[in-house]
């Protein structure tokens, strides 16, 4: 079952590990990055950065589709994980049933960005993939941590 679909630009880190894993009772991590995905060496990296007694697999977009089928309809918790939500929309686009909620992590401040939260940077193709997916009905929401109080996009869009 897809538990969490997170964006989060570093992907599986520190926080990711000791945190959302836990708070979710995660199992399993989809990693959905085209980059990723096609640098074996940080692929490795990112499949092996889990303890033990998980899983991760990383792929690009397309390769990710019948995965994420899969983990949709088994009963392992999966961390749905990629750096934007360009991703998730497009992701969206191939597979009806995804989550009706997409939480927005840490985002670094980058060029050309806007500060959606402290912790949240937005280029402005992130923020129509946001507009789009919350035009579609989903809620999206800007958390670093499950602790922390949700800010939700109806809060931060007129930034953008």
């Amino acid at each position: 079952m897809l538990t969490l679909a997170r964006c989060d630009d570093r992907l599986i880190h520190g926080q990711c590990m000791t945190v959302i894993i836990k708070e979710y009772d995660i199992q399993h991590i989809l990693v959905v990055d085209d980059f990723t995905a096609g640098n074996p060496i940080l692929k490795t990296v990112f499949q092996t950065a889990v303890p033990s007694n998980m899983t991760a697999n990383v792929y690009s977009v397309k390769e990710a589709i019948e995965p994420i089928k899969t983990a949709m309809k088994d009963q392992v918790k999966t961390l749905l994980l990629m750096k934007n939500p360009i991703v998730y929309e497009e992701l969206r686009r191939h597979i009806e049933d995804l989550p009706m909620e997409l939480n927005i992590g840490p985002m670094s401040n980058r060029k050309g960005t806007v500060a959606a939260t402290p912790q949240a940077q937005l280029l402005p193709d992130e923020a129509e993939a946001i507009k789009h997916l919350t035009a579609d009905g989903v809620r999206v929401f800007f958390r670093q941590i499950p602790s922390q109080k949700a800010v939700e996009w109806d809060e931060v869009k007129d930034r953008f």
